[in-house]
């Protein structure tokens, strides 16, 4: 707290301050949730309807569904991110939840590493139009720029139609609450990536 304190004193930013905490005792992040959580024991008719979907388009691809979830930049809120996770999995998709707090650049790794078929973005934060671009322009630099992109978030209409320009297959906003239709929507985008794309 001293060290802190004279910090201040002598105006060195949050990100300087911030910056040289980190280099000494690392990032913390907070456990997500996600692994511990127990998926929905009464599955239902619709869940049921977007596994077999699911389970469908394994076999005409040949191996497992894989999405990747994160959450890009400094906002902290994961609930949402943690749902889709969460029912994504319950679908049957092989889900990589990489947290919160991501660069661009972390997610690109992430998605080029683990060979996805579709990146799951949420952003609350309002830096969606700083943040995706950097996310597509990586995918595109690591030859990755077949992989849909998806992003959820408090995403203005306006912007939405910039994201959807810019190469994002479907933004969803907080009025698309109905997780098996976002599911079955993750499983049209990627069917449209795979099997609809014009062969090379």
């Amino acid at each position: 707290m001293p060290a802190t304190l004279e910090c201040v004193r002598a105006e060195v930013t949050t990100g300087e301050w911030a910056g040289a905490l980190r280099e000494v005792f690392g990032e913390f992040r907070a456990p997500t949730g996600v692994s511990g959580s127990v998926g929905v024991a009464d599955s239902g008719s619709e869940l049921l309807a977007v596994r077999a979907q699911v389970r469908d388009l394994e076999s005409e691809l040949g191996e497992k569904l894989r999405l990747l979830v994160g959450k890009p930049g400094l906002d902290g809120h994961s609930n949402g991110a943690e749902q889709i996770a969460v029912r994504a999995r319950d679908a049957g998709f092989e889900v990589i939840y990489q947290g919160i707090r991501l660069t661009p650049e972390q997610i690109v790794a992430a998605a080029v590493a683990e060979d996805v078929h579709l990146v799951g973005v949420s952003i609350l934060s309002g830096s969606h139009m700083e943040l995706v671009p950097g996310i597509l322009r990586g995918l595109a630099e690591a030859e990755a720029g077949d992989i849909p992109v998806v992003v959820g978030g408090i995403i203005p209409e306006a912007d939405a139609a910039a994201l959807r320009e810019l190469g994002v297959a479907a933004v969803f906003t907080p009025k698309d609450f109905g997780l098996n239709e976002i599911m079955a929507r993750f499983v049209d985008i990627i069917r449209e990536s795979r099997i609809s794309a014009p062969v090379a």
